[in-house]
């Protein structure tokens, strides 16, 4: 069986980042990587990091803590850039191989609101901003990971179109910090996909207690998407995709699975995730 599991992720070698004494940026790597592609990558690729002087900047400025530690650099096919990973927070882009393809070649997310609940590293958000989005409003319940997302946002400078929310652990629905009024074109998540209890902050990026956010993302989405919008979930667990079918059928949804495979032919726990469609029929 496959599972997520942050000992699992794909490991580039620590690099750190801390507040020098004049207050900068300052970023080392220690050793070579195996990239997102699974090439290795020299050490003298990645032996030093030089952010740009307006990012350090932005980044000294804004961070509610810029001594947060980056443990690693990495790519996908649809970015231009490395995405910086902070320290606590999960990153495992099998997840999101189908939801990143679709974003990209969906027209209609140009100049759309996005809403992209438990962000992480905003890898997903920033895939919506690059393809044109409008806006993105991002969620974590991990600290870390709101400020991994706003670094990310800064160095390919979509900070200006994207607002990362950080939502409180004693209030982790889908919509504890957003205003009841708003609604979305899109609401994308590739959320925690097990049931089980969380022990610690980055366990949250894998398991939903009695799948409670699963249940809340499901069920607001009448109420939270704009006519003809629409959500994506990626999935990659059997019980889980049935639950989401159950409620879609129970909410009157439209749910419908992008995805060739056949439930029963997967294991209970599988990679990459599969891709969600939920929409209200009009």
């Amino acid at each position: 069986m496959t599972s997520r599991s942050f000992d699992d992720r794909r490991s580039c070698g620590f690099v750190a980042v801390a507040m020098g004494l004049a207050g900068s940026l300052i970023f080392v790597s220690t050793s070579g990587c195996i990239d997102s592609g699974g090439q290795q990558r020299n050490s003298s690729d990645t032996a030093t990091v030089q952010p740009s002087e307006k990012l350090k900047t932005a980044w000294t400025d804004q961070a509610s803590d810029p001594s947060v530690s980056i443990v690693r650099w990495v790519s996908v096919p649809e970015l231009p850039r490395e995405l910086a990973i902070m320290d606590s927070v999960f990153w495992e882009p099998d997840d999101t191989v189908s939801l990143r393809k679709k974003i990209i070649a969906d027209s209609s997310i140009k100049d759309a609101s996005v809403l992209e609940v438990g962000t992480g590293s905003g890898l997903i958000s920033l895939c919506c901003l690059q393809a044109g989005a409008a806006r993105v409003v991002a969620t974590d319940l991990n600290p870390t990971a709101v400020e991994n997302v706003r670094y990310n946002a800064m160095a390919m400078e979509f900070a200006d179109q994207l607002d990362s929310r950080l939502v409180p652990r004693r209030a982790p629905g889908a919509w504890t910090v957003i205003e009841p009024d708003v609604r979305f074109d899109f609401i994308i998540s590739n959320p925690p996909w097990e049931d089980s209890k969380p022990t610690a902050v980055e366990q949250f990026a894998l398991y939903d207690p009695s799948f409670e956010l699963l249940k809340s993302l499901v069920t607001g989405a009448r109420q939270r998407l704009k006519p003809n919008g629409r959500m994506w979930l990626a999935y990659g667990c059997i019980t889980a995709i049935r639950k989401i079918q159950d409620i879609a059928k129970a909410e009157r949804l439209t749910c419908v699975l992008l995805d060739d495979r056949k439930l029963e032919e997967l294991p209970e726990v599988f990679l990459p995730g599969m891709l969600i469609e939920i929409s209200v029929p009009e």
